[in-house]
């Protein structure tokens, strides 16, 4: 919020665009996940910070006439993703042999999009400039945890080795972007299935880690 407050006194803001989460659909049950569906119940703080900003930038759209643009972006991987986020802790993990904290039975399912993807997304919304929008960033496919973990596995030549452990708080048990909205208004499409995406963070992890 104090970055915007500062954009709107000291420059002339043409338009704001903000990366949001689909942690805001908390444990929606419908399927797939629509911007009209209700996120008023959070799952996480994390979740409840991204819906705060959604809120923010309505009110300042709102209030000062600054288009601004949500994307809800859905577990968001591939080259150069930071160490701690879980496609690289599982690629560490097998790599190095260690056994990999595998939190409930495997059965969740995330709607993984490849960098490329929100890339392409990110910037088609800066092209434009409503009063205010909030749009569905995904892959428009859902992947079982325990498919992801095995893929790569195989892409890297190793068998995982997992440690079973109880569910986070906080998780839900699937995601699930419907993205017709972003199609319809940025011309967004997803190109990039999650198996080959899978292959090309390995083949990244492993030249980086070279």
């Amino acid at each position: 919020m104090a970055r915007l407050e500062l954009a709107r006194q000291f420059s002339k803001l043409e338009h704001f665009v903000y990366a949001s989460s689909s942690s805001v659909y908390g444990g929606n049950t419908k399927l797939p996940f629509s911007v009209d569906d209700e996120t008023e119940q959070p799952n996480s703080l994390y979740a409840a910070t991204k819906k705060a900003d959604e809120l923010i930038g309505h009110t300042y759209a709102h209030l000062y006439a600054i288009p601004s643009t949500g994307l809800r972006f859905f577990t968001v991987y591939g080259p150069r993703q930071r160490p701690e986020m879980a496609i690289h802790q599982f690629a560490r993990h097998i790599t190095n042999g260690t056994e990999l904290p595998f939190h409930g039975d495997g059965s969740s399912r995330r709607d993984y999009t490849y960098v490329d993807d929100i890339v392409d997304g990110i910037l088609a919304a800066m092209r434009l400039a409503p009063g205010f929008e909030i749009l569905n960033l995904g892959g428009a496919e859902t992947t079982a945890l325990i498919d992801l973990v095995r893929w790569i596995g195989e892409d890297l030549g190793i068998e995982p080795r997992l440690d079973f452990q109880a569910e986070q708080p906080g998780d839900v048990p699937i995601t699930f972007a419907d993205v017709e909205k972003a199609k319809r208004v940025l011309g967004y499409a997803p190109k990039v299935h999650i198996r080959d995406g899978v292959r090309r963070f390995v083949e990244w992890y492993r030249a980086d880690a070279a």
